[in-house]
C-alpha cells in the first residue's frame, strides 16, 4: 500500500476526502471502490472518472483535479501551500476563489478552499494542517470521517456541526 497525503495546496483537507478514502480502503480490502460509492454531492456534480487518489500533493490524483493550475503551480513554485508563496494572493487563487460561490450550493466542502487561509499563513502551514487533521477526527471517539458523512462510523455521533456545512 503506497503513502497519502492528506494535505493540499489550496486548503482543503484531502484526508477527509471521500475519493481518497475509497481509494485507500480498496487498498486494504482488494476491491476497487464504484462510482455509486461515492456520496450524492460528489457522484452527482463532478466528472466520472476512476476512484483513484493519494492526495493532491502526490503524483497519483483523481482525474478531476489532475488539471489544477493551483496545483500546478504550486509544484512549480516548490511550495507545500500556496500561503508560503511570496505571491498569495495571486491572479490563479483568485480566479478560484471567485469559482467557490457557484459551487458550494452543490459542493459544500469546497468553501474551505482559502477559507482560511489568512489564518494558515498567520498560525504557520503546519500548525493549520495540524488543526485540519483534528478537525476530521469524530470529537467523541478520534475515528476520522469525511466530508459528507453525517454519522461516524464508529460511535455513531452527529457528525454535521464538526463538518461546519
Amino acid at each position: 500500500m503506497g503513502i497519502f497525503f492528506h494535505d493540499s495546496y489550496c486548503g482543503l483537507y484531502c484526508g477527509a476526502c471521500e475519493i481518497l478514502n475509497l481509494f485507500r480502503a480498496s487498498e486494504e480490502n482488494g476491491q476497487m471502490p464504484l462510482w455509486d460509492d461515492l456520496p450524492g454531492p460528489l457522484r452527482d456534480n463532478i466528472g466520472k472518472a476512476d476512484i483513484i487518489c493519494r492526495g493532491c500533493c502526490s503524483d497519483t490524483v483523481f482525474a478531476g483535479c489532475a488539471g489544477c493550475k493551483v496545483r500546478e503551480c504550486a509544484r512549480e513554485r516548490g511550495v507545500k501551500a500556496c500561503v508560503e508563496c511570496r505571491d498569495f494572493p495571486c491572479q490563479r487563487v483568485e480566479a478560484l476563489r471567485a469559482l467557490i460561490p457557484g459551487v458550494r450550493g452543490k459542493l459544500p466542502h469546497t468553501a474551505s478552499i482559502f477559507g482560511d487561509a489568512e489564518t494558515a499563513k498567520n498560525l504557520g502551514y503546519e500548525a493549520w494542517a495540524e488543526a485540519q487533521r483534528a478537525r476530521w477526527h469524530c470529537r467523541a471517539c478520534g475515528a476520522p470521517f469525511t466530508w459528507y458523512q453525517d454519522r461516524c462510523r464508529v460511535c455513531g455521533t452527529d457528525l454535521k456541526p464538526a463538518r461546519g456545512y
